[in-house]
């Protein structure tokens, strides 16, 4: 019941380290490539070419990039990784009312 789309980003750590590699970076945890605004402009690229795939009413309009992956152990994927959205929303709740705040 939310007026548009909104997504949590999670960064797999690997591909974060691969990236940073690339881009001159290396070694940085990625806890200092998410205050990247290289980072956060590749981020908004991925979005924008995968809302190119979707009406504007299914696109992704706002998104947080989160500091952690989802994990079974935190019991926000189940065991065949599949998000239990209702963990998910009460874990990051001040993340989801800033989206639309």
């Amino acid at each position: 019941a939310r007026p548009f789309i909104a997504a949590l980003i999670t960064i797999d750590e690997m591909a974060a380290s691969n990236w940073a590699s690339r881009k001159g970076l290396a070694g940085s945890p990625t806890s200092a490539l998410l205050d990247s605004d290289e980072l956060k402009a590749a981020i908004q690229l991925a979005v924008d070419e995968a809302n190119q795939s979707v009406s504007k009413a299914e696109s992704i309009r706002k998104f947080v990039v989160l500091t952690r992956d989802l994990t079974i152990e935190s019991g926000e994927l189940t065991a065949t990784l599949k998000v239990r959205r209702a963990v998910v929303e009460q874990a990051y709740a001040m993340q989801i009312e800033h989206i639309y705040a």
